[in-house]
Parts: structure tokens; C-alpha cells; sequence
């Protein structure tokens, strides 16, 4: 079976009020948990700037996703330090996680 990579974008993300990052989460978990998905990669846009707060929730959203969907492995992608960043706050038994400056990179890393 080939292996699939959902791609979450958040082009010039700033944070979103609760209910949109609660519909976001939602979308992720209805996609991620399709059986043909292995990996997931969020992509942060060049003005993405997230305020620590921000971070920190979506740290726990992302775990919690994570867990949901059972997938492999979770990567975050921003050319700054947003990926790394919210990366540090996600923890999922039995994923990888990890943050990448490129695109190209990521998708190396998903897809193997």
C-alpha cells in the first residue's frame, strides 16, 4: 500500500479565535484518521508568528490529534522557528515529531 501524507496549510497564520482553531482540529482529525494516511505535515507560512499562549494550545491539541488519528509521524514546516517551536510542545506515543525549514525535507522525512 503507498504511503499517503495529509498536508495541513496555515499560510500567514496569526492564531485563530478558539472555535476556528476548534474547527481546524477537527478537520485534522477527520482527515488524519483515514486508514490510507501515515503522516501529517503542517505548514506554516513566512508571517507566521505565534504567540507562546497559542503555542501551547496548539501543543495539546496536536498531541491529542495525534493520538486520534494513530498516525506515524507528524511534522511542522516554517522557514522562522514557528515549526520548532510548536513542535517542542507536541508529544504523541508512537509518532515522530519533528520540524523541518523546508518543504522538500519534510516530505523526504514523511514519506519514508
Amino acid at each position: 500500500m503507498p504511503l499517503l501524507v495529509g498536508f495541513l496549510f496555515l499560510e500567514g497564520w496569526q492564531g485563530f479565535p478558539d472555535e476556528d482553531l476548534e474547527a481546524a482540529s477537527n478537520h485534522y482529525r477527520e482527515r488524519g484518521s483515514r486508514d490510507d494516511i501515515d503522516a501529517t505535515l503542517a505548514v506554516f507560512g513566512d508571517t507566521t508568528n505565534l504567540p507562546k499562549e497559542t503555542q501551547e494550545y496548539m501543543g495539546e491539541e496536536w498531541s491529542a490529534n495525534g493520538a486520534y488519528t494513530g498516525v506515524d509521524r507528524i511534522g511542522f514546516v516554517s522557514s522562522g522557528i514557528t515549526a520548532m517551536a510548536v513542535k517542542s510542545q507536541v508529544d504523541v506515543d508512537g509518532a515522530a515529531v519533528e520540524s523541518f525549514d523546508d518543504l522538500e525535507t519534510a516530505l523526504e522525512w514523511a514519506s519514508a
